[in-house]
């Protein structure tokens, strides 16, 4: 359910929409927790229709400075939600980064006014149902060191260098945020340098509160032990070297250097930033209309229809074949289906706009040689698990939505070169699609899966204990064996993309060796070259399989 003012999600479980306060048909605003006006520590609830803020005694808020005026400004609920306006002040009514003379806003959660020179913050209700604000653990984090000798505050040490692991003191960085999500059990840390996001569980957060700079790492071996009851290094281990490849920790022993390299092996990024108001921008011109209930029904009743379209034209059509269509043929479809995965990450971000998140940025990526688009959803970690689920499929269910077009057209179109071209393209996107829902690979379908266990990190738990040879040690419990068959199947999968990989590379590379190296050296040169391609699989593998019988 859509919010008919501002068009994000409606939270089922409250009677008015979070972002502009706009009311659902049907409810009273004084049957529930009102928003509120904070100022100086206190909360006053917007209980009226209007709530007045001024100087004089008689105000709903009452603001005692120099710089407000006595009748200064109110708060009215609206039909598009809760709207400020000023009254005419002599100094005005600030909102966002724009002062008011006698004009009125519309604000969203957590907006901040000064009234005069007053800061004031326009807040929904926190309660369990809504869940928590950020939280910034003091001053400290923010990045700006106390000068060094200040009163009460000694220069901080240098992380340690030591070479023994057990002796480290790894410590924050600062330029972070912590925040709870609502449901307990899951947190989110942010990298308020970066944008950056990081999904923690519990015990993640209680090794976060020790990495103060004074522990070492055999201190918080034994503080997770005295507090959970086991001595799990493999699981600290790696838990510092998730934060400390976010940035987020210093003082790692030979980590960032070595995992950096892994990146810029494995991994490498064209990244866009500032995407965020043109998402916006579509989304409140014609995107929120992919969202309403009209709009899923169609999408469902495409997709299941099209799977029986697909199996229509699958009796009369053959693969890789263009009906006559010939290199231009293969050029279109090969073109229609970039459109598609561009609008399978598209589908991501509006998903993210539709409940009000932002969209850190987007961007195309290299994985062993192989071509993806990304869009950063980690701003939605921030909400509910089910909007996390809604945000992770709508690219894979668009997907299938235009693959069940094209099937659709496969199947009806008269002409057999278009409906050649379509059924091409239809089992592309159904590929497609099979493989972004599958679980094993770090994908749509593993995120989904992941929200559903509730382990953020589920291939990190799987891999750390398959790789720690805990198994080994100890009788494996039904949670172990869990962790232990998923990480062997996610393997399975990985040597999956890493054969496609090979095959990418091998028709790229196999005829300009064959022009120009006579035989052996053509299929050597070839194997090297996939061998250096494929570095941060095969080294790393051999590392974790040797520290497993060390």
């Amino acid at each position: 359910m859509l919010c008919h003012a501002c068009h994000v999600h409606l939270r089922r479980d409250f009677p008015y929409c979070l972002r502009c306060g706009t009311l659902r048909t049907g409810v009273r605003i004084t049957e529930y927790e009102a928003p509120h006006l904070r100022h100086a520590g206190r909360a006053y609830p917007l209980d009226r229709e209007v709530t007045t803020i001024g100087r004089a005694g008689d105000n709903d808020l009452v603001i005692d400075h120099p710089s407000v005026s006595r009748r200064h400004a109110h708060v009215a609920r609206t039909p598009d939600g809760y709207a400020v306006e000023d009254l005419g002040s002599f100094n005005g009514t600030g909102v966002a980064d724009q002062t008011l003379f006698a004009a009125s806003a519309v604000l969203s959660d957590s907006t901040q006014l000064h009234i005069g020179d007053v800061p004031v913050r326009f807040e929904q209700p926190r309660s369990a149902a809504v869940g928590g604000r950020t939280v910034v653990w003091g001053t400290e984090h923010t990045g700006l060191a106390p000068p060094a000798g200040h009163a009460g505050h000694a220069p901080p040490e240098p992380a340690a260098t030591a070479t023994e692991p057990l002796n480290v003191r790894p410590r924050r960085r600062g330029h972070w945020a912590l925040k709870e999500v609502p449901g307990g059990g899951t947190w989110v840390l942010r990298n308020t340098r970066t944008g950056r996001y990081l999904e923690l569980d519990d015990r993640d957060v209680f090794l976060w509160h020790l990495l103060d700079g004074r522990n070492t790492v055999r201190d918080l071996l034994f503080a997770f032990a005295e507090e959970y009851g086991e001595l799990a290094l493999p699981r600290i281990e790696n838990t510092l070297h998730t934060l400390g490849g976010h940035e987020f920790v210093a003082g790692l022993h030979g980590q960032a250097a070595t995992r950096s390299a892994w990146r810029r092996w494995a991994r490498i990024e064209l990244a866009i930033t500032g995407l965020d108001a043109a998402f916006e921008r579509v989304y409140r011109g014609f995107g929120w209309r992919f969202f309403t209930r009209t709009s899923t029904v169609v999408s469902w009743v495409v997709i299941v229809v099209g799977l029986a379209g697909f199996g229509v034209a699958a009796t009369r059509q053959r693969l890789f074949d263009t009906a006559g269509a010939g290199y231009l043929g293969a050029v279109g479809v090969a073109l229609a289906y970039l459109v598609a995965l561009v609008l399978h990450e598209a589908a991501h971000a509006l998903a993210v706009k539709s409940y009000g998140r932002t969209v850190t940025r987007a961007g195309f990526m290299l994985v062993f040689g192989l071509p993806f688009a990304f869009v950063d959803t980690s701003d939605m970690w921030f909400g509910d698990r089910r909007s996390r689920l809604v945000v992770t499929l709508a690219g894979p269910l668009s997907t299938a939505a235009l693959a069940g077009t094209a099937a659709l057209g496969a199947a009806a179109l008269p002409s057999p070169v278009a409906s050649g071209l379509c059924y091409q393209l239809a089992f592309g996107l159904y590929i497609n699609t099979l493989y972004n829902l599958n679980p094993l690979l770090p994908l749509d379908g593993y995120q989904a899966l992941a929200d559903a266990l509730r382990m953020p990190r589920l291939r990190e738990e799987s891999f750390g204990y398959l790789f720690s040879g805990a198994w080994l040690r100890a009788r494996p419990g039904r949670r172990e064996l869990g962790l232990a068959g998923y990480a062997v199947a996610a393997a399975l999968g990985t040597a999956g993309i890493v054969l496609l990989a090979l095959l990418a590379w091998r028709s790229r590379l196999a005829e300009f060796t064959q022009r120009h190296l006579p035989p052996p050296w053509g299929a050597v040169a070839l194997g090297c070259v996939i061998m250096v391609a494929l570095i941060p699989v095969w080294l790393r593998l051999g590392r974790r399989v040797a520290g497993v019988f060390r």
